[in-house]
């Protein structure tokens, strides 16, 4: 993971949404496969969704589709969900970290449609380390 994790300190409502609508959303590596199975539709997934905005569009716009989010920046993940309480968006599942281990523990063929919507942000060759779309992650993808 890289970059920053958390910007400002969560005001009362972003903590709370963390503390207790996190938990009942939250999927990681080793709850992916169970969530998605118990899903009957589409399932999607976006990777490092930011604010969430495009994230919490789509889940209202495609109420039969499961979305999974994934994110390491805390105030991000705290966005998403005060959307997701605000427009009750039953459909969204968030990861709140590294989106690679949440994939990777996906069974084949199980995602109907993969956003990463910003995947080079870091320019530099230094930082193609960083790089979400890169040979070696394609490569185990």
């Amino acid at each position: 993971m890289y970059g920053r994790s958390q910007g400002k300190p969560l005001r009362a409502r972003p903590a709370r949404l963390m503390a207790e609508l996190l938990p009942k959303l939250s999927v990681s590596a080793e709850t992916a496969a169970e969530t998605i199975a118990k899903h009957e539709g589409e399932v999607w997934f976006e990777v490092g969704f930011g604010g969430g905005e495009h994230l919490a569009w789509q889940a209202a716009q495609n109420p039969d589709a499961l979305i999974i989010g994934a994110e390491p920046f805390l105030n991000g993940v705290a966005k998403l969900l005060g959307q997701v309480e605000d427009q009750s968006l039953p459909n969204v599942r968030v990861c709140h970290g590294d989106a690679k281990p949440v994939l990777a523990a996906l069974p084949d063929a199980s995602l109907s449609k993969l956003f990463v919507l910003h995947p080079d942000p870091w320019p530099k060759v230094r930082h193609h380390k960083r790089r979400m779309i890169s040979a070696p992650f394609l490569h185990h993808a």
